[in-house]
Formats: C-alpha cells, sequence, structure tokens
C-alpha cells in the first residue's frame, strides 16, 4: 500500500483579497481593505500553514503606500488651487504671475517657475469707495496713464522695462467695480512668445 503525500497548502483567500486592493488602493477605500485584508491573511497564514504569506505582505505595503499618497496628494492640490485658482487680476500682488483668460475670463495666477503670459509690476488704488464706474475705455486709459507713471518711479527710479516687454495696465470692469474694487493692475507681458521666471530685473 502507497504511502500518502500531501497536496501543497492551498493559496489564502484573503491574501490574494489583500494584493489586489491593495494595488487598488487609489480608490481611498481599497487601501485600507488591502492593509486589514493582509493583516487577517498573515494571522490565518500563522495559524494554518496556507501560502500567501508574501501576498499579504505585498497587499499591505501597496495599501500603506496608497493611504500616505493620497492625503499628501490631496494637500497639495488643494494648496494649488488655494493659491493658483482664477485669482482676479485686481487682487494679485506685485511679481505674482499670470495666464490671460480666455475672452470674458479673469486672469489665472500661476506659478513663476514655469512659462506664463505676465507679471504684475505694479497694483495701487485708483478711485475711492463712492467713486462711479467711469466705463470700460476710460477706467482702462487712466489705469494705462498711471501705470506709464508709477514705471519711471518704481524700484528708486532705477527700474527700466527690458526690451521685447510691454507694461499694460488692467482696471476693474464694471461687476468687479460694483463689488468693490478698485485697484489698478500694471502687468508686463512679452511682445511676443511668453515669459519665463519672475520679475525681470
Amino acid at each position: 500500500m502507497g504511502e500518502f503525500t500531501p497536496g501543497p497548502a492551498k493559496r489564502d483567500g484573503f491574501a490574494v483579497a489583500s494584493l489586489i486592493t491593495g494595488v487598488l488602493g487609489f480608490f481611498g477605500i481599497t487601501a485600507l481593505l488591502g492593509v486589514v485584508f493582509g493583516i487577517v491573511a498573515l494571522v490565518r497564514i500563522h495559524r494554518t500553514g496556507e501560502r500567501g504569506r508574501g501576498l499579504a505582505i505585498g497587499g499591505i505595503a501597496a495599501g500603506l503606500v496608497w493611504a500616505i499618497a493620497l492625503p499628501v496628494a490631496a494637500v497639495l492640490v488643494l494648496v494649488r488651487l488655494l493659491s493658483f485658482s482664477n485669482a482676479p487680476i485686481a487682487a494679485m500682488q506685485v511679481e505674482n504671475c499670470y495666464d490671460l483668460g480666455r475672452l470674458g475670463t479673469d486672469a489665472v495666477r500661476v506659478p513663476c517657475a514655469g512659462e506664463h503670459d505676465g507679471v504684475v509690476l505694479d497694483a495701487f488704488t485708483i478711485a475711492g469707495p463712492e467713486t462711479p464706474y467711469p466705463g470700460d475705455r476710460e477706467a482702462t486709459a487712466g489705469v494705462n496713464r498711471s501705470c506709464q507713471t508709477r514705471s519711471d518711479t518704481l524700484f528708486g527710479g532705477a527700474y527700466e522695462i527690458p526690451p521685447g516687454l510691454v507694461l499694460v495696465g488692467y482696471a476693474p470692469d464694471e461687476k468687479a467695480w460694483k463689488a468693490g474694487a478698485r485697484i489698478g493692475t500694471c502687468g508686463l507681458e512679452a511682445r511676443a512668445g511668453r515669459l519665463t521666471g519672475p520679475l525681470p530685473r
């Protein structure tokens, strides 16, 4: 009579589930499931001797990576949205960089490290709170004149607009004016192409 030879131990189902859910951890809840299933699998494998320890460890590791990466990514996105999300050009500070919006939309603040359409050279109050709106053309013309005058005295009069750049004035539109905006903004923009880096010195 032949000697009985036991077959190979079967693979633990929780270990398989741990690896799958851990790898799919970008869904959020699956990262947590990957860790939980992996811990359950290791406990079961220790007790039953089934296979799958490597799968369980892999599932736990993948789940932990996603559990750390997802909150970090969410914070970075939130910080970017709060810092660079369609800030009206009248609300930008000196040396903020921006991209011009499409027709009918405002400028968008962007990091100065990359390419951009312009950089804020100056920002100043153009009227008192009770001043009626002068009209689009008049408001823009007034800001343009002020920008030209102010550029001559900025930085102690030691600043010259670099060749290839143009000084452009931006005034609040009627809607922004009625909401209380009274800031004129002077932007430096390239005559052709885009700018890179911070305010040209």
